[in-house]
């Protein structure tokens, strides 16, 4: 745990009055529980591609397809 992430988890501990272990639980919890929220990369090009490249809508797939497969057992 780096130092200065444990630094600002100290007053939030003690404010809920729990220990280190129960607050990575229930970070854990909530992250396996909460829904991954889709990505999706805005249009940033300009100007006309002169080589066929890669769609917006291609990049968001793969990186939504890599997502959901990184939370499966």
């Amino acid at each position: 745990m780096p130092d200065d992430l444990m630094a600002r988890a100290r007053p939030i501990l003690a404010q809920r009055g729990m220990t280190f272990r129960a607050l990575v639980i229930d970070a854990v919890e909530y992250a396996l529980e909460a829904p991954a929220k889709p990505f999706h990369l805005r249009d940033a090009s300009s100007g006309v591609a002169t080589k066929k490249g890669v769609s917006v809508q291609q990049i968001n797939r793969a990186i939504n397809e890599n997502r959901m497969d990184s939370f499966r057992p």
